[in-house]
C-alpha cells in the first residue's frame, strides 16, 4: 500500500482590501450616545413617570382621607353629648344584672292575667309586688304554683288574701291577693 501525501490548504493570493476602523469617529460616538439616550428614554417611563403618577395618585388619596378625617373630627366635637345619649339608652351594669322586665310581665300575664284581674304591679330591683282580685282561693294557689314553677322566680310570699265583701265562709268567694315575688336570673343553658 502506498501512502499518499497529505494535502494542506495554502493561500496563493494576497487580499489588498483594507477596512478602516471607524469606531473612533464622531459619527459613531454620536450614534452610541443616541442609542444610550433612547434606552434612557425607554426606561424613564417605568422608572420615573409611573412612579410620579403613583405618587400623585397617593397624594390625592391622602388629601381625600385627610378631608374625611377632618369632617369626622368636626362631627365628634359633640362627643360628650353623644356619649350621654348612648349611656341613657344602653344598659348599665346594674341593669344588666336585673331580670328582663318584659319577661317578668309576660310571666305575670300568662299566670295571672287569664284568670284574675290585676290591680297593681310594682317591680323594683329583683322584687315584684303584685295585687290581683276576683279569684277564689283555689285558683289563687294554682296561680302561685304556676309562678313558682318559673325559672325567673326565686321565692314567693303571699302577704294577704282577703275577701272583698262579707260572704259566709261556706260560700267560695273571690279574694283580693297581695304577693311579693323575689326574682332571679334564668340559669344559662
Amino acid at each position: 500500500m502506498r501512502r499518499q501525501k497529505a494535502f494542506y490548504p495554502a493561500k496563493r493570493s494576497m487580499n489588498l482590501y483594507y477596512k478602516p476602523d471607524r469606531t473612533t469617529k464622531p459619527a459613531t460616538v454620536s450614534l452610541y450616545m443616541l442609542f444610550a439616550l433612547v434606552c434612557l428614554l425607554g426606561l424613564s417611563r417605568p422608572l420615573v413617570y409611573d412612579l410620579c403618577a403613583e405618587t400623585a395618585a397617593a397624594q390625592q388619596t391622602l388629601a381625600a382621607a385627610e378631608e374625611e378625617l377632618s369632617e369626622i373630627l368636626l362631627e365628634l366635637g359633640d362627643y360628650s353629648q353623644v356619649q350621654e345619649r348612648y349611656l341613657r339608652y344602653s344598659l348599665t351594669d346594674e341593669e344588666k344584672a336585673l331580670v328582663d322586665r318584659i319577661e317578668v310581665l309576660g310571666l305575670l300575664d300568662e299566670a295571672v292575667g287569664a284568670t284574675a284581674d290585676m290591680e297593681s304591679i310594682s317591680i323594683s330591683g329583683d322584687t315584684v309586688q303584685l295585687q290581683f282580685y276576683d279569684v277564689p282561693l283555689t285558683e289563687t294557689s294554682r296561680i302561685i304554683r304556676a309562678l313558682e314553677d318559673s325559672p325567673l322566680v326565686a321565692e314567693i310570699t303571699v302577704n294577704t288574701a282577703l275577701t272583698r265583701d262579707e260572704t259566709p265562709p261556706e260560700v267560695v268567694a273571690p279574694v283580693q291577693v297581695s304577693i311579693l315575688i323575689h326574682l332571679q336570673k334564668e340559669a344559662a343553658e
